[in-house]
């Protein structure tokens, strides 16, 4: 009977792997056809935030919906120095962007996170 329930358990565990990782291509294949919108976002955020004492970046795409024209892009980036774990500052973007085009409309706001 143990060597049953076990057989099972590696079964489901080899399924749900399965499942995330085919999960995981599917958004990759998703994001890269944004990828000239995201770069474009990406950029003017690296031209809008303060990265000073920052020896590491962090965008992280936490939203996207598409428009008309273009996509709208929510975008989170964190920097942080190379003494801390924790973000030295974040910021928080919306922009609207087609292509590789300057974005259409773009808002960025820094977080209050105390430091």
């Amino acid at each position: 009977m143990k060597m049953n329930n076990l057989v099972t358990k590696s079964i489901l565990a080899a399924g749900a792997t399965l499942v995330l990782a085919g999960q995981a291509a599917a958004a990759q294949q998703e994001w890269s056809e944004i990828d000239a919108e995201i770069r474009s976002c990406v950029a003017t955020v690296a031209e809008k935030a303060n990265y000073t004492d920052a020896t590491r970046v962090r965008h992280a795409v936490v939203g996207v919906k598409e428009r008309t024209v273009g996509y709208k892009l929510t975008i989170q980036t964190s920097l942080y120095d190379e003494n801390s774990e924790a973000a030295i500052r974040q910021y928080a973007t919306s922009c609207v962007v087609n292509g590789h085009n300057v974005p259409m409309q773009f808002s960025i706001s820094q977080a209050d996170n105390g430091v």
